[in-house]
């Protein structure tokens, strides 16, 4: 059996499960989704595609908000749902899977590029798929607690690219896009500003909200170690934080700055 999301490890909230198999349905020849436009939608995907990353290269804190509620947090692989849309298999009980996507307003998943309308389908990513026997269980828990269809979608657009969301309905703290492919740009995490304040310098770095960080310093280019407390960044997006080293701006000798992420 394949799945329709792949879960390595996982914080999973405790739930019932119900089983209701249904047969996953054909794209129609005709109308929106057309069998022929989510093909060659996907037959952009690279075929190695399915891990998906946050911004700055993660793969191990991948967020899903139910309603404003987080249930999960851990790895997520599409590559499921992936195989289940090149096999050309809709979710006939979700209206908008294989759809055109409207981005609501300017905010909404910023990170994905603009390229006009009808640019980007929308597919539902549900747990409870069996490409071998063709059905879809609606009935299933994702994580122990969703219902179906869940907040969980892929956009792809008419290039191959895909990008994942675990928060559709726009209400918990992740309102940017995971990356599927391609994948997040390199120089996401560093730091954009050492300055001095008085007798003290300020650290300032681009990070992701949820993520344990620690400054390190040194008198020169090795020996770095640990100056700072635990630092954990607000919210489930790329975000700006700091770190104020107290008396650094005039003691000598002057001291080269790092930022490293806490397994």
């Amino acid at each position: 059996m394949r799945l329709g999301i792949a879960i390595v490890s996982a914080c999973v909230l405790a739930g019932p499960c119900y089983a209701a198999s249904m047969p996953l349905a054909s794209f129609p020849d005709s109308a929106n989704p057309s069998s022929y436009s989510v093909a060659a939608v996907i037959a952009n995907v690279p075929t190695n595609a399915g891990v998906v990353y946050d911004a700055i290269g993660r793969t191990n804190c991948i967020q899903v908000y139910n309603f404003g509620q987080l249930v999960y947090s851990g790895p997520i692989d599409v590559a499921p749902t992936l195989e289940r849309i090149r096999h050309g298999c809709s979710i006939p009980a979700e209206k908008h899977d294989g759809g055109f996507f409207s981005f609501k307003h300017f905010g909404e998943m910023s990170n994905v590029p603009r390229k006009g309308n009808y640019y980007y389908r929308e597919f539902v990513v549900w747990p409870g798929i069996d490409i071998t026997n063709d059905t879809f269980d609606s009935g299933q828990r994702a994580f122990g607690v969703v219902p179906f269809p869940g907040p969980m979608r892929l956009l792809i657009g008419r290039a191959g690219e895909v990008y994942f969301t675990g928060d559709h309905y726009g209400d918990g703290a992740q309102t940017n896009a995971y990356y599927v492919d391609p994948k997040p740009p390199a120089d996401a995490f560093h730091i954009t500003s050492v300055a001095v304040q008085g007798h003290d310098t300020l650290i300032t770095w681009q990070t992701v909200g949820g993520a344990t960080n620690v400054v390190q310093a040194a008198s020169g280019p090795d020996n770095f170690i640990d100056i700072s407390p635990i630092i954990i960044g607000r919210g489930g997006d790329l975000t700006t934080t700091n770190y104020l080293d107290l008396g650094a701006a005039t003691s000598s000798p002057p001291r080269h700055y790092r930022v490293r992420l806490v397994p």
